[in-house]
């Protein structure tokens, strides 16, 4: 199979609209390994990059960020992976960081829809490249069919830092044209195609599942001291559909939330439409935002189709989700069923539109 490697440099031009179909962040996780008598490897799907452990030991030798196998295997070692949700795979960041004497010497990978059973045979998607030392190799390959498992091979034995699995996302969308369900979400489909700023936070946090666990797995810009700064995101929605209600999820930013947000609202063929055109439509107008909690706004619009959202927050901050609550078929009524609030116990509470068919569930 042909592959393409790819210079460091090119990383974000390469893959910078693709989804880590292998992290942790999304349910990625390792199902099954050969050895990992040195360096477990669990270590191989962290979203952090790999620490330097030099001189540090353990009851089996010195300590590696990442998966570390026996010596002297006379064929290969192996570890599979299960990713976080179906996808077709385009490429590969094999990261051999700090390991350097004991890095793999080369590797392969290959797919599969679902978990072969003894005797089933894999596709191999990635030959036997060369590894080396303390490096991370970036692989491009024609993008795959769908695949759920991915086989990571390393000859004869050794050491692997990270491992990252790049594609894009086969999304899951509800059966029922009219049931509702959060258009902008990873595995529906949703992406981040355009930002102002991803200073202190990726973009692309603002679309993972639950609400994480810190302000580092969330989107935030660097301060502004211009009046009248704003900062936005454009996400380009899982499949078109009517919207409903969007969540403003500020958890864990406590004293650098943005002072407020609005929404606008595209049909658009553009896989990254213009941020400025005239084609926007303002769906949500500006609106004050409060720190550490869920905000729930109803959008205005119902009955007409979109394809992309842009959120502008003012002047400047941090947001940990967005959710974008529609339909991929028009109601003939949108009318809230009921309206409830939340509060943490220090802040104000904040009106909650509750639709038919769907649930507030806190984290």
């Amino acid at each position: 199979m042909a592959y393409e490697v790819v210079p460091l440099e090119d990383f974000s031009k390469v893959f910078g609209s693709t989804t880590e179909l292998s992290s942790v962040t999304i349910g990625g996780q390792v199902a099954h390994v050969s050895d990992e008598f040195f360096a477990e490897a669990y270590q191989l799907l962290l979203d952090e990059p790999p620490v330097n452990l030099a001189k540090q030991y353990g009851p089996n030798g010195e300590l590696y960020s990442g998966w570390e196998t026996r010596r002297h295997n006379p064929a290969y070692d192996w570890c599979t992976i299960r990713l976080g949700t179906t996808g077709t795979i385009i490429g590969f960041d094999i990261d051999t960081t700090h390991f350097n004497g004991n890095e793999a010497p080369e590797a392969s990978v290959d797919a599969a829809y679902e978990f072969p059973i003894e005797g089933a045979t894999w596709k191999e998607i990635l030959p036997k490249v060369p590894l080396g030392p303390s490096h991370r190799h970036l692989y491009k390959i024609p993008a795959t069919e769908q695949a759920t498992y991915v086989r990571l091979r390393i000859y004869p034995d050794g050491g692997i830092a990270r491992f990252r699995v790049y594609g894009h996302v086969t999304p899951v969308l509800p059966a029922s044209p009219v049931e509702p369900f959060d258009l902008a979400h990873i595995f529906a489909g949703g992406k981040v195609v355009a930002t102002s700023d991803d200073h202190f936070g990726s973009s692309s946090n603002l679309l993972l599942p639950g609400r994480g666990k810190d302000m580092g797995d969330g989107w935030e810009t660097r301060r502004s001291y211009t009046k009248g700064h704003q900062d936005w995101v454009t996400i380009k929605l899982g499949a078109p559909g009517y919207l409903s209600t969007a969540v403003i999820d500020t958890i864990h930013f406590k004293g650098n939330f943005p002072e407020s947000c609005d929404i606008w609202g595209i049909y658009s063929q553009e896989n990254v439409p213009d941020a400025n055109s005239d084609g926007w439509k303002m769906i949500l107008s500006p609106v004050k935002l409060g720190p550490h909690r869920m905000h729930f706004f109803q959008l205005s619009s119902p009955c007409e189709q979109y394809t992309h959202v842009k959120v502008s927050i003012y002047p400047d901050g941090g947001i940990k989700r967005i959710r974008i609550i529609g339909t991929l078929m028009a109601k003939s009524e949108a009318v809230p069923t009921g309206t409830t609030t939340q509060d943490d116990g220090t802040h104000q509470t904040t009106p909650i539109v509750v639709e038919e068919g769907w649930e507030i569930i806190e984290g």
